[in-house]
Formats: structure tokens, sequence, C-alpha cells
């Protein structure tokens, strides 16, 4: 008897780590574009894109979850770009990133030197970002650059909005009619185990 009550313990606890997982549905992110995102996914207002984006360029649609902390966005590049190409793209995106989570902390206004006399152009700059995957991968026959990393972003003293934080990111590239598509999921770095399976089923 006491077998059997584990056994049923057991499968109810399974059951609910099953059931932890959102319920996805199928949503129009653009013209002939669609996603599965989970269902409590909804469109950003113009108040919280502004707030997490700072662009001129509005995405094409952006969705996030209820308490706005984990988002999806999909946009294009402003530039043209050949689907030959694609390998040369990830290396400029990948440079980009790198340049986005790369910050100097000891840097010092233009011509200051340190205490010893060194001008800060030798310092070494800080990396923080921790990168988990990366490469090109063919997905429905089409080509898709992928990264998935963890940043952190530098903490901006001056700003109420722009705070510290380590980030998890999984973003997709690929190019139709020379144009770039691109395919960004974010979410709290601690939560990154729960989302990352989530992440990859969605982009």
């Amino acid at each position: 008897m006491l077998r059997i009550t584990f056994l049923l313990l057991l499968v109810l606890v399974l059951s609910s780590f099953k059931n932890d997982n959102p319920k996805m549905v199928r949503k129009v992110i653009a013209k002939n574009i669609t996603a599965v995102l989970p269902e409590d996914f909804h469109p950003m207002t113009d108040q919280e894109i502004a707030s997490k984006y700072f662009t001129y360029r509005k995405p094409v649609a952006s969705f996030t979850n209820q308490d706005a902390t984990v988002d999806f966005v999909f946009n294009t590049s402003a530039t043209t770009w050949r689907y030959e190409d694609l390998a040369l793209l990830q290396k400029f995106y990948k440079s980009s990133i790198q340049n986005l989570y790369t910050s100097n902390e000891n840097e010092k206004p233009e011509g200051q030197q340190d205490q010893n006399g060194k001008a800060n152009a030798n310092k070494k700059p800080t990396e923080n970002l921790s990168m988990i995957q990366e490469g090109i991968k063919e997905i429905n026959k089409q080509k898709y650059i992928v990264f998935e990393f963890v940043g952190e972003t530098k903490t901006d003293t001056n700003s109420p909005i722009q705070r510290s934080k380590k980030v998890y990111t999984y973003i997709q590239y690929t190019i139709v009619d020379e144009e770039v598509y691109i395919f960004s999921f974010s979410a709290p770095a601690h939560v990154r185990n729960y989302w990352s399976p989530i992440a990859q089923e969605i982009v």
C-alpha cells in the first residue's frame, strides 16, 4: 500500500512539472509570418517598447508576458544582404553582440591618465558575455544564424530604467529576398533553464 501511494505521488509530481510549461498558440507577427508563442504573451504597448528598446526603429512585432519580463521580438534589418552571404552576416552580428556587452569600467576621459601614468587606451575592456551556442542551422530548408547567450548590461546610475542585469537571449537571423529577418527571445538569466527550450520552440 505504501509503495502504491509513493508511485501515485511520484506521478503527480512529474505531471506537475510537465504541466508547468505554458500553453503555446500560433500567432501572426507580420505578413505571411507566424510564430508559436505562449498563450499569455500579448503585444507590447508603445510605452513598454520605449522603455526596453532604445532605437528609432520600432520593431515589426513585439510581445511580452504578463509581468513584462520575458520578450519576443521580430524585426528586419535596414540593410540588404544576399542569402549566400549568411556566414559573413554571422560574423557581422557576432561582432555587434560582443560590442554591446563589452565595456571598460576604468574608462577615463580622452587624454587622461591613471595613477601609474598609463593612458586608458592600455586598459583591457571587460566582456560581460557568456556565449552558450552559435552557428548556422537549417530549419525547414531555410538556413538561420543562431546565437544563444547570457549577457550583463552595465549599470547606469543616472537612469531609473537602465539597471545592471543579466539577460538570457536566444536569437536567430535569416535572409529572405535580400531582407534580414531577426527573431529574438529574451528573459532574465535566473529563469534561463525554464525558458530556453521554449525559446527554441518559438524561434
